[in-house]
């Protein structure tokens, strides 16, 4: 597969042929696409609220499974006959599983969803109605419930160095309502409202089918994290506008796959970070915050440092060699 290329790759099982079958002649509405590694029961829940709206929307469901050890590809096969299941002999990551969904989908939407999120009622539909009535939206992100109902950060703007500084020194963290510390989280908007934004994230995000056929997938360079901004930049610098709309809504879970491996997984998603900043800013830039980023687990490792002495309990060291594993990616540059 071509790195921002929608091709379909092997070493996989493409149980699609019975579903190709199934399928009506017409083209479907939207293709939902999830990606899946060792969510299982989490996953059974995401495809079960999809399945729900299959008779509010011609619809489709693509399954990629990333070499999962947890039964996961089992339970869809025996549960959801109606997806489609690719089973990667390996964890391919985010970015190349979606593109191989992709490549299949049929959809004049594509609506990626993450494992670890479930649809509320009427969601896909009002969607669907959304993109219908306003042709000038290439991507739309609904909004983004935690489990309790309150609302997650779904739709950004486009982060800069002075995002990173804020992180880093946790002035985002301790003024999330602030435009100017929270600029990145767009601090202030209350997300009640339709908005044009920067970027949506991609644990919930629909895209127009022609335009992702116009910029290509998402860059395989990212394993994790960072794949949507790359992917809304792109379209974004392509002409496309990009909305948020709350009249749809997805709870997310989030993290649920990544909590037990969150000393490798970290380093990763920083090491995409670097990649984005140094595609779309250059090299310069990326090692600037690369400085900043270290500059700021230096703080944390030592802040953590001392929280392992006084408790010593191993979800404290993991977080801990998080933060170095973190400290040695930046200072790769």
């Amino acid at each position: 597969m071509e790195r921002n290329g929608m091709a379909a790759t092997g070493g996989l099982e493409d149980r699609g042929s019975r579903a190709e079958e199934a399928r009506p002649m017409s083209q479907p509405d939207v293709s939902v696409i999830v990606v899946n590694w060792n969510t299982r029961d989490l996953l059974r829940e995401c495809l079960a609220s999809v399945v729900a709206q299959m008779g509010e929307v011609a619809l489709e469901l693509l399954v990629v499974d990333n070499a999962s050890t947890d039964g996961s590809a089992e339970m869809v096969r025996q549960e959801f006959p109606q997806a489609r299941l690719w089973v990667n002999a390996e964890n391919r990551g985010f970015a190349a599983a979606n593109n191989q969904a992709i490549a299949q989908a049929q959809g004049r939407y594509l609506f990626l969803l993450n494992s670890d999120a479930y649809l509320r009622p009427g969601a896909l539909q009002s969607l669907r109605d959304f993109l219908d009535a306003h042709p000038e939206a290439a991507v739309v992100g609904p909004k983004v419930l935690n489990p309790d109902g309150t609302t997650q950060p779904s739709c950004f703007r486009f982060p800069t160095a002075w995002d990173v500084f804020c992180e880093m020194a946790f002035l985002s963290a301790l003024f999330p309502g602030s435009p100017l510390f929270n600029r990145r989280g767009m601090g202030g908007f209350d997300r009640r409202t339709v908005r044009e934004v920067d970027w949506v994230l991609g644990a919930a995000m629909a895209v127009r089918r022609e335009w992702a056929e116009r910029v290509g997938g998402l860059d395989e360079g990212y394993f994790i994290y960072a794949e949507e901004l790359d992917w809304c930049r792109r379209i974004r610098g392509a002409g496309g506008r990009i909305f948020f709309f709350p009249g749809a809504e997805v709870v997310h879970y989030g993290g649920v796959s990544k909590a037990r491996a969150r000393a490798a997984i970290l380093p990763r998603a920083f090491a995409s970070r670097f990649r984005y900043y140094e595609r779309h800013h250059g090299r310069t830039y990326a090692l600037a915050v690369r400085g900043l980023t270290a500059l700021g687990m230096g703080v944390r490792l030592l802040a953590q440092g001392l929280v392992v002495l006084a408790r010593g309990d191993a979800g404290e060291r993991e977080t801990w060699r998080a933060y170095w594993s973190v400290l040695q990616e930046s200072l790769r540059g």
